[in-house]
């Protein structure tokens, strides 16, 4: 994935080029003035060939497939995730849907030109419409792209799957405090699902929840599914909301609305990734080597990367090895081999350039039977590219950017 000829000439862009992408990401909710410190943007697109979208396809494929059968499979038998902090969402959970529809986010490196797999996101995607109005505002401002590009938006893939279970109406559960960023996400996404109807309602109105029958309302207001953005991890399950939220959960498990993202796949969320290869051994050139800080000697820390296995957004991630000894004997600690990513260079509308740690992040939409542990749908819906010139955690809530993902256009169209 080598800086493609036909963008190159964007590390040189001018103040006007600059300026118009800017205006456009502006226009475009992709950079907001009402943040203090707007997230930065590199005018340097990521582009995902042909070639490139079809090898995604099969690995990211793969590793959906096989956590979607590991998860069921771990609570159809009753068996625990030891270490797991979210493993009691299992037992909270008595019986499961015909089948699971949702969006999940699979975070990769570059490495040597070839896909490591981070981490995986099920429940609760932060930038899911927003990141991809960057690219959509760079192809305003340079609009010769989009003679090679275009811009997948996974929300057009969210659309898709509502539509095929006959969703008329969505309740979009948020948090009671949000970014203009998640504020943004929200409604760009209700525009983008219409003529699907949306409601938002945070935690303070979670208490309009009610039982419909086997159904769902929000007051007086049924609804046919519900979009969880806000059952995320361990901090929505503590201090003032954990008995709201718990509770939220039950209602939900206890009736028979669609949930877009079922909770039981917090279980995928697991930093321990060790779950995945003996599922489908095609994945061990993919998926990173992980152990036990017991078992490794401290004096090797520098080979691995610390993580929390339940933590969110870079929270729980730790790459200074003071940072990583001082939580290495914390239970939920899990050692993940230390990926060396192909550096990504840039120039951003703050005025940075050089070579960055970028990630790319695939969002795969999925249908899936639970009674025949089959995949009825597996789709590439969009791409999110992170970076930072700072550190090698690239979430943007710890002041990474966002790199701009194109997708080459078919032969045909080109």
């Amino acid at each position: 994935m080598a800086l493609d000829p036909r963008v190159a000439s964007l590390l040189g862009a001018d103040e006007a080029t600059r300026s118009r992408f800017l205006e456009a990401a502006i226009a475009r909710r992709a950079y907001d003035l009402r943040d203090p410190e707007p997230c930065d943007l590199s005018l340097v697109p990521r582009v995902v060939s042909r070639a490139d979208a079809t090898t995604i396809a099969d690995v990211a494929t793969r590793v959906v497939t096989a956590s979607l059968a590991w998860a069921l499979d771990t609570h159809a038998a009753g068996r625990a995730v030891p270490g797991y902090p979210l493993d009691w969402v299992r037992g909270a959970i008595a019986t499961l849907p015909a089948e699971l529809v949702g969006d999940v986010r699979l975070d990769f490196l570059v490495s040597g030109g070839r896909l490591r797999l981070l981490e995986a996101g099920w429940v609760n995607l932060s930038a899911f419409d927003y990141a991809p109005q960057a690219a959509l505002a760079l192809c305003d401002a340079v609009p010769g792209l989009t003679q090679h590009f275009h811009v997948e938006r996974p929300v057009s893939a969210m659309r898709r799957r509502l539509t095929e279970r006959g969703v008329r109406r969505l309740a979009i559960l948020v948090k009671e405090e949000h970014t203009v960023y998640a504020a943004n996400d929200f409604a760009l996404i209700g525009e983008a699902l219409a003529p699907i109807e949306t409601l938002i309602v945070a935690e303070p109105d979670f208490h309009l929840l009610a039982a419909a029958g086997r159904g769902l309302r929000v007051g007086d207001v049924p609804v046919d599914a519900v979009y969880l953005r806000s059952l995320d991890g361990p901090q929505a399950f503590v201090g003032r909301h954990a008995a709201g939220n718990r509770a939220t959960l039950g209602l939900l498990l206890a009736s028979d609305v669609l949930l877009h993202d079922h909770p039981l796949m917090l279980l995928a969320e697991d930093k321990d990734l060790g779950f995945l290869v003996p599922r489908d051994p095609a994945l061990a050139a993919v998926v990173p080597r992980s152990t036990r800080p017991a078992d490794v000697d401290p004096a090797d820390a520098s080979c691995w990367v610390l993580k929390l296995r339940d933590r969110h957004s870079g929270t729980g991630v730790f790459l200074d090895e003071q940072a990583m000894l001082a939580h290495w004997n914390d239970p939920a600690a899990v050692l993940q081999e230390r990926i060396v990513p192909d550096p990504f260079p840039l120039a951003t509308v703050h005025g940075h350039r050089g070579d960055a740690v970028a990630d790319l992040a695939v969002h795969v939409s999925y249908r899936y039977d639970v009674a025949t542990r089959s995949m009825r749908t597996a789709e590439v819906a969009g791409y999110f590219s992170r970076f930072s010139l700072t550190s090698g955690i690239v979430n943007l809530c710890a002041g990474g950017g966002i790199v701009p993902v194109l997708s080459e256009r078919p032969a045909e169209e080109s």
